[in-house]
């Protein structure tokens, strides 16, 4: 068990650093660069979202108490970020359209990031 939830946590913060840091990234250059990242993204920000749902599993089955609410806002803000980087960035990227949709849907996943960080950094002190 220790060593599942070992791996799983690593597996889970590394590929959820990847998928926030270069949508920060993408968010802040307007874009630029997104089309050699968007599948890269779309692996990690998947594996982030199974990762973390075999860290609910291990750790929180069972429990809908404060701390467990806090991480699923969180969940459900890393849930939409996905969405919307699959419902504007990836059709805009391959129909050439504007930088401006596809900065627009970076910018809108990296608000729901921080609001999925910042709820598992502090769920751990409710």
């Amino acid at each position: 068990m220790q060593v599942l939830l070992i791996l799983t946590i690593a597996v889970h913060v590394l590929s959820s650093i990847f998928w926030a840091g270069s949508t920060f990234v993408l968010a802040r250059n307007g874009g630029r660069g997104a089309s050699g990242l968007i599948r890269p993204q779309t692996g990690a920000a998947g594996v982030a979202v199974l990762s973390g749902l075999l860290l609910w599993h291990l750790l929180h089955s069972g429990s809908f108490q404060l701390v467990e609410q806090i991480l699923a806002t969180g969940a459900a803000a890393a849930i939409l970020a996905l969405l919307l980087q699959l419902a504007l960035v990836r059709p805009a990227l391959r129909s050439g359209e504007a930088s401006r949709r596809v900065a627009g849907g970076y910018r809108a996943s990296a608000v729901l990031l921080i609001v999925t960080i910042i709820c598992m950094a502090v769920s751990r002190y409710v």
